[in-house]
């Protein structure tokens, strides 16, 4: 491709996302940046030790804690959250003016948390007051239902002011739905429009323009004018052609890291944040291990033969031992199954967008299933909670605050459950949980609305083609 093709084609995909983009009130995506972050070992520590990261249930900390420095500097749990890994380490060792300790006042700062495993088998610890209390709220609102789909409690959320990196994976897709809105009528079979689109979105000047915005936004040093995730009409059509029939008979599914943290010394995520050996994509295996703690005893409690668990964390499909029937992790060929990103990275051209492109084969079993667990990973939000809804499956977080990347995302008013609340409902109305239809038609109409570049959602059509074109990577 002429590097004047080049140009003329980044114009068009740009200008075809600008009345979507108009819709989110965003500005373009080079604005100016005062300043980046980062080192030659990847993001500073403290940048994935953001609000909430480490804890998979959100615990309220105490708003009258405070520590008073030597210098008369007084010191909240909220003030302590923000600060980099070594004053936060030194901060979390203090003990308040009231003789609590900062560990036990703030556990999200400190990163102290209870995993919630506890409250699925047994009784929770003096650690985990706060948690035990949303599961006892929790159980007295399904106490007042009447049916399993009746809707959720409204959320409220007070993180106004933060958000997350949304990652590679989000930024290629996001230039892939710009890219098939801007060739929307062509046919998605066009061998080289399928390689125009790999050319244009597959590059590091994607990935880093993408990085360097997304660094000066948690910073703080540029305004996040891009309020939303966007997915591709690609996408969005392969969840729903799976969807438009499904049977819905599979009752839950997590595809996804089971096992993380491999080689984890169990040093808190602070302390390995300060240590001469600190790596971060270890640092990230390791966050996510702790972000979904309550997973594994989630699914030997409720999974049932009607359920699908694939472990993509599982390495070796001979000596791998199923969980019970409804772990897939491993093939019927005998080979590990599942789409396994996390082996992936960046560094070549070979496998820049692979991350990125359509997987008929998971949103296939995500249109299957009545709920999705979606757990947060390395960051305390996760795409599975969007591709959940594409696809009509109703997510499962831990956290209300994993229900998005920033305070727009979490407030669109998408219906979904806490664990909490799924296991109440569950002790409310025994047997397989029924497939809430009206939630799923609700989510997918605020999704085409807000979070992608589809100005008709009358223009979804159910099917694959777009999806078997991303081949490419």
């Amino acid at each position: 491709m002429t590097r004047l093709l080049r140009v003329v084609l980044l114009g068009a995909v740009a200008s075809a996302g600008k009345t979507r983009r108009e819709k989110q009130a965003g500005a373009a995506a080079d604005a100016p940046i005062k300043k980046t972050i980062g080192s030659k070992k990847g993001p500073p520590a403290w940048w994935n030790l953001g609000h909430g990261i480490g804890c998979p249930f959100f615990e309220a900390e105490d708003p009258g804690w405070h520590w008073v420095g030597p210098r008369g500097a007084k010191q909240t749990c909220n003030a302590t959250q923000k600060k980099p890994p070594e004053k936060r380490a030194r901060l979390c060792r203090q003990t308040g003016a009231s003789g609590v300790a900062a560990a036990d006042a703030c556990p999200n700062a400190c990163v102290r948390c209870c995993a919630g495993a506890s409250f699925l088998d047994a009784s929770p610890g003096p650690r985990c007051d706060a948690v035990a209390r949303e599961f006892a709220d929790a159980a007295a609102a399904a106490a007042t239902l009447e049916s399993f789909c009746d809707d959720p409690p409204p959320r409220r959320h007070d993180d106004a002011n933060r958000t997350h990196y949304p990652g590679p994976r989000a930024v290629e897709s996001a230039c892939f739905g710009i890219f098939q809105e801007a060739h929307v009528s062509a046919s998605p079979g066009d061998a080289a429009l399928s390689r125009d689109m790999q050319a244009s979105c597959c590059n590091y000047q994607i990935l880093n323009r993408g990085r360097r915005n997304a660094s000066a936004i948690i910073r703080g040093t540029i305004e996040d004018t891009r309020r939303y995730l966007m997915f591709p009409r690609s996408q969005i059509e392969a969840a729903r052609h799976y969807a438009a029939t499904s049977t819905r008979d599979v009752d839950l599914n997590f595809m996804g890291r089971l096992y993380d943290g491999d080689g984890d010394d169990g040093a808190s995520l602070l302390d390995y944040a300060l240590r001469k050996d600190y790596d971060p994509v270890v640092f990230s295996s390791r966050v996510a291990a702790r972000m979904r703690a309550w997973v594994l005893p989630f699914v030997k409690r409720y999974f049932t033969a009607d359920s699908v668990l694939l472990d993509t964390s599982v390495k070796d499909a001979a000596t791998h031992v199923p969980l019970g029937a409804y772990d897939r992790s491993v093939g019927g060929d005998g080979a590990l199954a599942g789409f396994r990103p996390i082996a992936l990275n960046f560094t070549t051209g070979a496998t820049t967008c692979k991350k990125a492109t359509c997987d008929p084969a998971y949103y296939e079993k995500l249109a299957r299933s009545r709920f999705t667990l979606a757990p947060a990973g390395d960051m305390p939000w996760s795409l599975r909670f969007f591709e959940a809804v594409m696809a009509g499956s109703v997510p499962i977080l831990s956290s209300k605050e994993h229900a998005g990347r920033n305070h727009a995302e979490k407030t669109l008013g998408y219906k979904y459950l806490l664990v909490s609340e799924y296991v109440a409902r569950r002790r409310r109305f025994p047997g397989a949980a029924p497939y809430c239809a009206e939630w799923a038609d609700h989510n997918l109409a605020i999704f085409l609305e807000h979070q992608s570049y589809i100005e008709d959602p009358a223009t979804v059509r159910p099917r694959l083609d777009r999806c078997l074109a991303e081949g490419f990577a």
